[in-house]
């Protein structure tokens, strides 16, 4: 497990110096207005997704340990292809997709719910270094691709970062699509309704947290877009994903905990676990947020545009969300993988109401530092319900919550032991 968790770090480190090249390229060769149109097409992408994942997504996870995997895979990839052509057509007729980029939204939505399924089925098997490579492989081909674009073809456009996102994941499905064709065994599908009530009922239920988690993190864009303006939103989503790189740590625990704890039956020990890798993921965030913020101005003045100027401060007002989330990033898998996702979508509620409440309030008159300071405060409101109802369901005390001597000796033996062992 350790070895995973080791594994996913170092992949989301190098991915996330991927990340932030393409960031600081993007927002120095196309500007706050294209990168704020890339931002929404990015946006209406990610939400296809999610409701595709509604029927699958972290419910495969759980399921593939326990059903044939041909009755969980077909039905997840054809709700994939009609979320991806309905859910198209619905946001743009709302006009949630920038203009003359639906066809594209919809094949890229489509490739990435396919992949999404497939990485599922990676973490439902415990194969996190293959998910880690491919994920790995699909970032470099897309900064590749763009690097191309830019500097080979000179072609400054939004269509270059398209044109990278389609090859990369095309790259990222047949590779992992290649991986678990074995896993595939040649049954008949007949007696499938009880597995896919059952996916359809748990992924339901765990998705639509996801869901309203994603919109705690993303509706903020479309307040922006209307109360300022698209390039309001291009610098807005920089300093959104500076300081949701942060998270990295956190959410390379997250992933190799769900799949541990969704295939335990042990729940004191998923406690335990849960608790030790919220205190680690705590303390390591922290000292990521102070490296990040003592080098923010240094950095930011001497490479960014002016118009990116305001991100440092954007990113100061965040800061405290950012940190304080990473115990719920954590806190997370423990109700899903123990079969109770109601309470994430409980905590994503609640930071949602007082996002959407927020922005409302504080977008018109403080501009992007309001849009920081409710994400800030609808972070820390979620964070707060799920730590109740943790210590609630496990009767641990507060004191628990700080990092002892005993912790990190753990982690540090069975590093050594991974070290000999290898």
């Amino acid at each position: 497990m350790l070895k995973n968790i080791l594994s996913t770090i170092s992949t989301r480190v190098l991915v996330a110096l991927l990340t932030l090249i393409m960031v600081l390229v993007n927002q120095y060769y196309l500007g706050s207005d294209k990168v704020g149109t890339i931002a929404l097409i990015i946006l209406a992408i990610a939400i296809l997704q999610l409701v595709s994942n509604l029927i699958g997504g972290g419910a495969l996870v759980y399921l593939v340990p326990r059903a044939q995997l041909m009755k969980i895979y077909l039905p997840s990839c054809g709700w994939a292809a009609l979320t991806s052509a309905l859910g198209t057509f619905i946001l743009n007729i709302l006009h949630l997709i920038p203009s003359g980029y639906a066809i594209h939204v919809f094949f890229l939505a489509l490739l990435l719910s396919l992949i999404t399924t497939n990485f599922m089925v990676l973490m439902g098997e415990e194969r996190i270094r293959s998910y880690n490579l491919i994920s790995l492989l699909q970032m470099a081909i897309l900064f590749a691709v763009l690097m191309f674009f830019f500097f080979g073809l000179k072609k400054m456009e939004v269509m270059a970062y398209l044109y990278g996102l389609y090859i990369s994941y095309i790259f990222a499905f047949l590779t992992s699509f290649i991986l678990i064709f074995s896993s595939f065994k040649k049954k008949e599908i007949t007696g499938s309704g009880k597995v896919i009530h059952e996916l359809i009922q748990l992924g339901s239920v765990m998705q639509m947290g996801n869901i309203v988690q994603f919109f705690n993190y993303r509706i903020s864009y479309y307040f922006i877009e209307f109360f300022l303006k698209r390039a309001a939103v291009g610098i807005y989503s920089v300093a959104i994903q500076l300081s949701e790189s942060i998270w990295l740590i956190a959410k390379s625990i997250q992933m190799v905990q769900y799949t541990r704890i969704s295939n335990e039956k042990d729940e004191n020990y998923a406690a335990k676990l849960t608790l030790t890798f919220v205190k680690i993921s705590f303390i390591l965030t922290f000292l990521s947020l102070i490296l990040i913020i003592c080098l923010l101005h240094l950095f930011f003045s001497l490479i960014i545009r002016p118009e990116f100027h305001q991100v440092p401060v954007i990113m100061y007002t965040l800061a405290a969300g950012i940190l304080t989330f990473s115990i719920s990033i954590n806190l997370s898998p423990y109700f899903s993988g123990m079969g109770k996702p109601v309470h994430n979508t409980i905590s994503a509620a609640i930071g949602l109401f007082f996002t959407l409440v927020l922005c409302i309030l504080l977008i018109p008159h403080l501009g992007l530092i309001g849009a920081g300071l409710a994400a800030t405060i609808a972070y820390i409101a979620a964070t707060t319900y799920q730590l109740i109802v943790f210590v609630r369901k496990t009767k641990c005390q507060l004191s628990d919550f700080l990092l002892r001597k005993n912790d990190v000796m753990i982690v540090v033996e069975r590093i050594k032991k991974m070290i000999i062992n290898n």
